[in-house]
């Protein structure tokens, strides 16, 4: 589809206003602003830097599953909205717990279960977010490959060196602000897209059939959802960042309002797409969609939705990767040391994220990898959680066991071309697996001493 000039006015000015903000983030920056916003993340900003971060490749992703299993897809959404009400509780344990010392979710770790324990949580942290942060390059290039006309790998290139541009400039703190203006450029384009979708076309009541994606997949996408507050380091980097109690609590309970209403949006969006162009490849459903169904100048903002859906996913995970991989390692160093060595992973995050994202390009099976990664971390996680005097080796015993369990079977499905979101309860499996074992060998070394 050939862009006009008013499209590429909208690209130009939302990517303008994005160098902007990092620019002036930085300004009179501290080392603390850099690292954490200096803990004074507001209602708003908050409610739309945790939304703006589970968007991302999720449009097209969800998209795709609409067009395979329906409306039933809309069970990993349910299962977020529940995990986040489960989080809620132990959102307050953990802000008081951190005393506003922490900074990652390994620093959790570290301070309660030992530095073993930490390394295996910031080891599974980077390979999510790097994997998530690859997810969103792969749909962020494709995106601007279909509308443009950019190569593929040229597209990629480009996105990483816009984020990049910003995030080394203020760090936290331009994730944060340029997530606020994503998030509010995503709700207002989709309700716009979906009132223009809508007129004269309605959805046959076979698409709504909330169970037709099979019971092994639905208990998939509920548990994927549910379990993912509790292993997502970028949303624990959030809570950290608050300045009391009370605002924590009201901007989770915003986010959930909020994000049920955008997940309505897009699963309505979706499924008109899907009744007026059936034939569709799911992965590139809605780009097929909105350049073909949208009139003439709307383009443009197509392009922005997608944008800031991507890059407030993007900014966020080569961040707290970044983030957790450097005070992880280098906890005693002093904040002005810790920020410097943070910008240059940053950098060499970004770029070893956009050539593999140049040489996946797979997007789908992509996201189902490192979403059952996700699973290793939220069980540990949650067995602290209820039982707070939990050794640290059996958590150290748990990690190994289901990261080791849960690559063989990654590989395996992959290899048989049998990768679908039922690889999450084999996470789930082999990591409760862990959980038993190192169970039984810290009591038999607890007798023992």
């Amino acid at each position: 589809m050939e862009l006009i000039l008013i499209d590429y006015i909208f690209m130009i000015i939302y990517l303008l206003i994005l160098i902007a903000i990092g620019y002036y983030s930085s300004r009179k920056q501290s080392d603390e602003s850099f690292l954490i916003s200096e803990r004074k993340l507001g209602i708003l900003s908050g409610i739309a830097t945790i939304n703006a971060t589970k968007t991302g490749a999720i449009l097209l992703v969800f998209t795709a599953l609409l067009y395979l299993y329906g409306f039933s897809a809309m069970w990993y959404f349910i299962g977020v909205i529940l995990g986040f009400l489960i989080f809620l509780p132990f959102s307050n344990i953990l802000y008081n717990k951190s005393e506003k010392k922490y900074y990652t979710l390994s620093d959790y770790f570290y301070h309660n279960y030992g530095k073993t324990s930490s390394y295996f949580a910031s080891l599974i942290t980077i390979i999510t977010m790097l994997g998530f942060l690859i997810s969103n390059l792969i749909a962020a290039s494709k995106v601007l490959e279909y509308f443009t006309g950019l190569s593929y790998a040229s597209s990629a290139i480009l996105v990483s060196i816009i984020v990049l541009i910003y995030l080394l400039m203020a760090g936290f703190k331009a994730v944060v602000k340029t997530d606020v203006l994503q998030y509010i450029a995503i709700v207002f384009v989709l309700a716009t897209f979906l009132i223009v979708l809508s007129n004269g076309v309605s959805i046959p009541a076979s698409e709504w059939n909330l169970f037709g994606a099979g019971t092994t997949n639905i208990v998939g996408f509920l548990l994927i959802g549910m379990l993912f507050p509790f292993a997502s380091p970028d949303l624990w980097q959030r809570v950290f960042a608050f300045p009391d109690n009370k605002t924590l609590r009201k901007s989770l309970f915003g986010s959930i309002f909020v994000f049920l209403i955008v997940a309505v949006i897009l699963a309505i969006v979706g499924l008109l797409i899907k009744v007026q162009l059936p034939n569709l490849d799911p992965d590139v459903a809605l780009l097929h969609g909105f350049s073909q169904l949208l009139p003439s100048g709307l383009t443009g903002l197509a392009i922005v939705v997608f944008f800031a859906a991507f890059m407030s996913s993007i900014d966020t995970y080569v961040y707290t990767a970044s983030s957790s991989f450097v005070q992880n390692f280098l906890r005693k160093a002093n904040k002005s040391k810790i920020v410097s060595k943070i910008r240059l992973t940053i950098f060499a995050m970004t770029a070893i994220a956009t050539y593999l994202a140049i040489t996946i390009a797979n997007l789908i099976e992509a996201s189902f990898i490192f979403a059952a990664y996700v699973v290793v971390l939220a069980i540990p996680v949650l067995a602290t959680w209820i039982k707070k005097s939990i050794q640290p080796m059996t958590l150290n015993i748990t990690f190994l066991i289901g990261l080791a369990t849960l690559t063989i079977f990654v590989i395996i499905d992959f290899n048989n071309n049998i990768l679908t979101p039922a690889i999450v309860l084999k996470g789930i499996a082999g990591t409760l697996l862990g959980l038993i074992i190192g169970s039984i060998v810290s009591y038999f070394k607890r007798n023992k001493n």
